[in-house]
């Protein structure tokens, strides 16, 4: 059995999401559905007790809860990002405790009834923190894995796709699923996992083109000043014809929401 994650998510490029200007340009990401927040709350039950979250960035899932559950302990390693999330909204939260570090080492406050994680399980170090979500969980708790704040279906997809990979600097990136991955591989026993329906959200173009730089493959320090400015202009070009008469692109988003037991 494998041990280790894709090349693609080593240490070389998790690093990256240290960078202020990625810490910075994060909240620009799109918002995930309310109705991935409501299935958290339903998987908690009426008891709502207390949630890990994992690869916090700024605190996007852990800052929507802290005013439904007791309390939400959210842990990453990236100084900037725990900075621009205290700056935010809920960031200075009575119910929300900060915890900088690597999730594979940092101390942590068992028991979890619920541990969450969005993309950044992508960039843990699999065969340590399984085990340790499974030590941390109470026996009915899950994880919780949160994937979905890009366009669905978007018109200019193909085009947009074709400029990430010409300016992409992670040149080891694969297509893979992640949950197949981690069920194949022995780290999760699968529960449930379930799209939400799709809902319209609307975006300046500045902000819609900003927001690929809080993307470690399109991180503004990686990429150079010269080709983070060719890339935007580009982008925005392609984007052009499908922005109303205030500037703004209107477009489709759905969550997959995955929840199982870590396995050690």
């Amino acid at each position: 059995m494998k041990t280790t994650r894709p090349r693609q998510y080593w240490d070389d490029y998790a690093s990256r999401f240290k960078n202020r200007s990625l810490a910075e340009t994060y909240a620009l990401r799109p918002p995930y559905p309310e109705e991935m927040y409501e299935i958290l709350l339903s998987l908690l039950g009426e008891s709502r007790g207390k949630v890990l979250d994992v690869g916090c960035g700024p605190g996007k899932i852990a800052r929507a809860l802290v005013n439904h559950v007791d309390s939400v302990d959210a842990v990453d390693f990236s100084q900037e990002m725990i900075r621009v999330g205290k700056s935010l909204v809920n960031g200075d939260h009575s119910n929300l405790r900060w915890i900088r570090g690597p999730v594979e080492t940092v101390k942590l406050y068992p028991p979890y009834d619920m541990v969450t994680a969005g993309a950044s399980i992508h960039w843990m170090e699999w065969c340590v923190v399984f085990p340790r979500f499974k030590e941390v969980l109470t026996t009915d708790g899950h994880l919780v894995i949160i994937d979905g704040d890009r366009p669905i279906e978007s018109p200019w997809h193909d085009a947009e796709l074709s400029l990430i990979y010409k300016y992409s600097t992670n040149r080891h990136h694969e297509p893979i699923d992640l949950i197949q991955e981690l069920v194949d591989r022995g780290h999760l026993r699968l529960v449930g996992d379930k799209w939400t329906q799709p809902v319209n959200f609307s975006q300046s173009l500045t902000d819609y083109v900003q927001s690929f730089h809080s993307r470690e493959s399109m991180s503004k320090e990686h990429m150079g000043q010269k080709n983070a400015k060719a890339f935007d202009a580009e982008l925005s070009h392609v984007l052009s014809d499908f922005v109303d008469d205030k500037g703004f692109l209107t477009f489709h988003l759905e969550a997959r929401v995955t929840w199982g037991r870590p396995l050690a």
